[in-house]
């Protein structure tokens, strides 16, 4: 017996909670991955290495070591985001994921709004991983070169194009391709982080040699309240990117449960490996001096401890980390445009999949293109550079956005069921709709934080969504907008729980 119809003869009550959805065409490779998969593109797609680099310094600055507390702070209202996509995933295991979500529970024009944010938070974040893994790599083979901007051109145009072809391949092999790069990622950082750990526990007499304590997880050694709250501002976005474990939702075996659980499963484990790490780390290389160098103290670190050749472990493992993240933004962007093309949201070119190897291929294509343009512009254009720079800061905020939304679509699709039991309460009102009140509070304090221009720019990329979405309405006749009714009266399944 399949699995959907398993889950439709638990439904006890269908006259008020009707049976799970899940979308007519569902033309992509079926039961291609496992739940392991989906954890471990998960995890690549947070980029813990790429984060240890370049987040790790300023939250250490903002809370000192206290920024261990931050990043336990800042996993908790995401995991109640996480749990709202696992029950969302239940009702319905869609690509298109917080867009289809919200577009059929809540308003098809905000959901629509909301796929136009996630497209957009992860094209130009492919964007501006292109350069750190062009110039990481260059680093290593040819140092006189990293300054060189064709080198850079060159290298990272390779890299981008390797990695779309990786992923246009199919499913399968872009995850399993994930796990020799996470996997080499992992155990880089961890004989390092390790490493770090030990010689700060046998040699404390060394300069900034710190030993962990309790104290590192108190709100005194956050540097109090401000400190603390400071630190979190930075950390909460340190996660963003989980959530392409449930992404690949419709190609995953046990769509209904597995992308859910997957996504659950990456939260914890990325929150567990970034505590161990910036113990680890921050226990050799003080707040201050990590600040001092926040472009490249861990590749340094590296070096330090082992030496050149072995250092170069270090920046390889970078590397791994910033392509990993390339990788799983292409295959969000793609999956979730390939749901809104398939809804006539964007035209249906963008729903096209190869049929040898069932991938979206037109969406990544399409909207790889714009990524590619924001690279070269960054790296070549210095009358871009402040306008690029305020896109990049914008981020933040679009998944603030993005995450707050979906986590209160949970609430309302499980409303009918959360006052029935403590637990029913817990997982379907405290997690999902307290973290994303939570996630809210913080990009209203980050806002408060940006510049003007930067803000700015988050209007405009705001106006442009709301341009593209009444197209897609009034233009396109998209019937996506036109059944409200269908959309209004969906409810979730009464009889789905979270791992």
């Amino acid at each position: 017996m399949s699995e959907e119809r398993s889950i439709d003869r638990r439904v006890s009550l269908p006259d008020v909670f009707p049976q799970p959805q899940e979308p007519e065409h569902r033309p992509l490779a079926e039961n291609a991955v496992g739940v392991i998969d989906g954890i471990v593109l998960g995890i690549a797609s947070s980029a813990v290495g790429a984060s240890l680099g370049g987040v790790l310094a300023p939250i250490a600055a903002a809370s000192g070591y206290g920024a261990v507390l931050a990043l336990l702070v800042g996993f908790i209202p995401l995991l109640g985001i996480g749990v709202g996509f696992y029950y969302l995933n239940r009702w319905r295991p869609d690509v298109g994921i917080s867009y289809a979500w919200v577009g059929r529970l809540v308003n098809p024009y905000l959901g629509a709004f909301i796929g136009y944010l996630i497209i957009a938070a992860f094209v130009v974040s492919n964007a501006f991983a292109i350069i750190p893994a062009a110039t990481t790599l260059l680093t290593i083979v040819k140092p006189s070169l990293v300054s060189n901007n064709w080198a850079i051109t060159i290298v990272g145009t390779l890299i981008l194009i390797i990695i779309s072809l990786i992923v246009i391949l199919g499913i399968r092999i872009a995850a399993r391709f994930q796990w020799i790069l996470l996997g080499f990622e992992l155990v880089v950082l961890f004989v390092f982080g390790t490493w770090s750990l030990v010689k700060a526990l046998t040699s404390p007499h060394l300069h900034g040699v710190a030993t962990p304590s309790l104290s590192w997880f108190s709100l005194s050694g956050a540097g109090g309240t401000s400190g603390l709250v400071a630190g979190l501002l930075i950390s909460m976005f340190w996660y963003s990117g989980w959530e392409t474990s449930v992404v690949i939702n419709e190609e995953t075996k046990r769509r209904f449960s597995n992308p859910g659980a997957a996504g659950i499963w990456a939260l914890v484990v990325i929150v567990v490996l970034s505590m161990y790490f910036a113990i680890c780390f921050l226990s050799l290389v003080p707040p201050k001096a990590m600040n001092a160098n926040a472009s490249n103290w861990l590749p340094l670190l590296g070096d330090r401890l082992a030496g050149r050749p072995w250092g170069n472990l270090v920046a390889l493992a970078l590397m791994s980390s910033f392509i990993g993240g390339i990788e799983t933004t292409i295959i969000t962007y793609g999956r979730v445009s390939f749901s809104m093309g398939r809804d006539r949201v964007f035209p249906p070119a963008f729903a096209g999949v190869n049929p040898q190897t069932r991938t979206p291929v037109w969406s990544m294509v399409i909207w790889t293109i714009p990524s590619f343009i924001i690279f070269i512009l960054n790296l070549w254009s210095g009358a871009m550079s402040n306008v690029l720079g305020n896109l990049s800061s914008s981020i933040g905020l679009m998944f603030v956005f993005y995450y707050a939304v979906t986590g209160l679509t949970a609430t309302w699709l499980l409303r009918r069921i959360i006052f029935r039991s403590v637990r029913n309460f817990i997982t379907g009102l405290v997690l999902p709709a307290g973290g994303a009140l939570v996630i809210l509070w913080v990009g209203a304090k980050s806002l408060l934080q940006l510049s003007p221009a930067t803000v700015i720019t988050a209007v405009i990329v705001a106006v442009v969504g709301i341009v593209i979405v009444l197209l897609s309405r009034y233009a396109g006749q998209s019937p996506f907008f036109t059944h409200p009714e269908s959309i209004q009266t969906e409810m979730a399944n009464p009889e789905t729980s979270a791992p």
